[in-house]
């Protein structure tokens, strides 16, 4: 992996976009810099988990459920302590007639995500309790191996354990550690797996049965891996109440504020490229309604090395304010289902 993908400063890194998604998800959006997106006042309570907190409810009586701005600046970042990713938005509000198109937006926004990964190759895992175990190996999926890997040599000429195909992997993390694992093809039926070096990284990583393993080979065929940690309810305590409550001030006033994403949060994306908040408005308007049958993405992980995208399928079951007192008319969890 190039060194300049990943800049260190203070206790967080920036680093390169394709990294940083292959460890964020398939299903996080983030808005590029110039687009024009909606701040969701509400959805940004809810992430710091302060939604239902007296100064939060107080603030929102004076401040708008949609604030659009022009996004100035984006910092892919992940936290050095953890390797948990985060994104630093820097957003500028902005008065715009939402009578006029802002397609180019949703193109520009379409064609960025698209390319995000052409740079990289990246394949995941979630960890079973077998592999978060610091005393045993990591059975690694016959794709990702095949993908990611060097390839093996299978051909074996003499009989014994130690004659078997093997090899060793070198993989750098984030931090610019060179991380050494023997990877081995053996077993009845036979498999892949990391052996020698796998506990260590168990161990130094602090992962847990429910992490996501990623590795990835850059466009130099140099391997790195990182941990995508297992969802959490809240990231209270990541992102400050005061924060949160000076962004929506801010915002409130015309003023540019700064934003911070966790995608290891269970919460929704609270600043969303604006062509679609106009869509989905004008759905809400003419198609969705009590029975209108929908589907929802969503990210499947398994243990095959593959992440394909799902869909849940369902019905909705009403079209209402989720908070009607403090945030009368706002789009935000609109559809009940």
């Amino acid at each position: 992996m190039n060194e300049e993908r990943v800049q260190i400063i203070g206790n967080d890194m920036i680093i390169d976009s394709s990294l940083w998604h292959a460890c964020a998800g398939r299903l996080v959006h983030v808005p590029p810099v110039n687009s024009t997106v909606s701040y969701f006042p509400q959805g940004h309570f809810e992430h710091a988990g302060m939604e239902n907190a007296d100064d939060a409810i107080a603030t929102a009586s004076r401040i708008p459920w949609r604030i659009q701005c022009r996004v100035t600046s984006v910092e892919l970042k992940m936290d050095s302590r953890t390797e948990e990713v985060y994104t630093k938005i820097h957003l500028n509000p902005i008065v715009i007639n939402n009578n006029n198109s802002t397609d180019d937006d949703k193109d520009y926004a379409l064609s960025e995500s698209l390319n995000l990964f052409g740079r990289s190759q990246f394949l995941t895992k979630v960890l079973t309790q077998s592999d978060a175990n610091n005393g045993g190996g990591f059975s690694v999926p016959k794709k990702l191996a095949e993908t990611i890997f060097p390839p093996l040599n299978y051909k074996i000429t003499k009989p014994g354990i130690e004659n078997l195909p093997s090899q060793d992997i070198l993989a750098r993390d984030y931090r610019g550690n060179i991380w050494k694992f023997r990877h081995v093809y053996r077993g009845n039926p036979l498999r892949h797996l990391l052996t020698t070096g796998w506990s260590k990284f168990v161990t130094a990583k602090q992962v847990v049965s429910g992490d996501t393993i990623v590795f990835g080979r850059d466009d130099n065929g140099d391997v790195y891996v990182g941990i995508r940690r297992v969802r959490r309810a809240r990231w209270q305590g990541r992102i400050r109440a005061e924060s949160v409550l000076e962004a929506a001030r801010l915002a409130a006033i015309g003023r540019g504020f700064e934003v911070r994403y966790y995608p290891s949060s269970t919460t929704t994306e609270f600043c969303v490229v604006d062509s679609v908040v106009n869509a989905m408005k004008r759905k809400m308007v003419n198609e969705f309604g009590a029975g209108t049958r929908i589907k929802m993405a969503f990210e499947t992980l398994n243990s095959t090395g593959v992440e394909p995208v799902g869909w849940h399928k369902g019905s909705i079951e009403s079209v209402e304010d989720v908070d009607p007192n403090h945030w009368p008319g706002s789009l935000w969890r609109r559809l009940k289902n």
